[in-house]
């Protein structure tokens, strides 16, 4: 039978429309669009030579193919957390996408334990972490808090890279503990990550081509049609606290109408839904209205107020005693110091301290609010 030749026509116009689209679709790999990706890779800015071998090129598979879903919902929860490690990436002078390594660690889970005892989204074990100066008790895990883990984390690594002079080695020390890595050094002769790879162990070996992968991943999802699974608007917009006396995650539920899951998920190194009195304070994360409603219960409470480092409103005058200041309120964004606020709205450090009753030698953290009075009202000019 002779095929009609707009029926050859039609058929032969679909098999081009699917092989031009293969690679735009998740769960499928294009061979074809291979050379791309090693073009995008080679050219990423990384702390670690940006390597496309046999070993990135099947992670990058894995992520875009049978492991897309997981990839979506990983992009999804990064909008939470990158902020918070490029906040501790810039205060420390560290590469910005440094950032990515949790997503080979946890992909991005702050709760997640592996079976050898490594917990959050650094993925420390407990000695490490207490050697970091993280607490871990039968009530309070600071692996699992993001802040703190955070910097303790990027403390860490610091200490390899200037141990070991590169990155890839201190991310490897990291990894599999830096004896093994001395070990490798010793018997492969090289300071090359690459050239004493094999005699590494296994998972070590994977280490730095997983994080190539996920930093592509991270920064090319789009292209191959990923989409990040959004979470909900209570996990994405948060702001942090310090809270210095004890309460559960019910009392905190009933003050501010968060649910105790919601609690329960932005604060997971609290093991027992309760966070303890501490005279340094432990970081608390709520949703952003539910924040308000604990500021606002502080601010018109008759009854046993909960020592936070959330800003009190207080009557301040000028030095001639009679213009009161106006009031704003300053939530810190990422890699901001104290002296870039004191600067850029023309007060001193030593006020900035004053009016949010912090310590003498305090510092800010991510999502910290802040009272700052200035001499004018805000665009006013005058």
């Amino acid at each position: 039978m002779k095929i009609p030749c707009t029926f050859k026509n039609l058929m032969a116009a679909l098999l081009l429309t699917i092989a031009s689209t293969a690679v735009a679709s998740p769960g499928i790999w294009n061979n074809a669009e291979e050379a791309l990706i090693k073009e995008r890779i080679e050219g990423m800015d990384l702390p670690v030579e940006a390597v496309y071998n046999s070993q990135v090129r099947d992670m990058v598979r894995r992520y875009i193919t049978y492991g897309y879903r997981d990839a979506e919902q990983m992009l999804g929860r990064s909008g939470r957390f990158f902020p918070i490690f490029e906040h501790y990436l810039k205060i420390n002078q560290m590469p910005e996408s440094l950032k990515f390594l949790p997503m080979v660690e946890s992909s991005l889970k702050p709760g997640v334990s592996s079976p050898v005892g490594a917990a959050g989204l650094w993925q420390l074990m407990s000695g490490t972490a207490t050697e970091l100066g993280l607490h871990i008790s039968t009530y309070v895990d600071e692996r699992l808090d993001a802040n703190l883990s955070t910097a303790a984390a990027l403390s860490y690594l610091q200490e390899l890279h200037q141990r070991f002079g590169n990155w890839e080695l201190a991310l490897a020390a990291y990894n599999c503990g830096p004896g093994n890595v001395r070990k490798a050094i010793r018997l492969g002769g090289s300071n090359d990550y690459w050239k004493i790879q094999h005699l590494l162990p296994k998972e070590t070996q994977n280490y730095i081509p997983r994080y190539i992968a996920a930093s592509y991943v991270a920064q090319y999802f789009a292209e191959h049609k990923l989409e990040p699974e959004m979470q909900s608007y209570d996990m994405q917009f948060t702001r942090t606290t310090r809270v210095y006396s004890g309460i559960s995650f019910k009392k905190l539920a009933s003050i501010t109408g968060a649910s105790i899951q919601t609690i329960k998920e932005l604060n997971p190194g609290y093991i027992r839904s309760y966070i303890p009195t501490n005279s340094k304070g432990y970081f608390l994360t709520l949703p952003e209205m539910a924040m308000r409603a604990l500021t606002d219960s502080q601010r018109w409470s008759n009854g046993e107020q909960i020592q936070t480092d959330l800003p009190m409103l207080m009557s301040v005058m000028n030095p001639d005693g009679k213009t009161p200041k106006f009031p704003i309120t300053v939530v810190v964004r990422p890699g901001q110091t104290l002296a870039q606020i004191a600067y850029d709205y023309q007060v001193t450090k030593e006020e900035i301290r004053e009016w949010n009753k912090l310590g003498p030698k305090a510092e800010v953290y991510f999502q910290q609010s802040l009272l700052v009075y200035l001499d004018k009202r805000p665009g006013s000019g005058v």
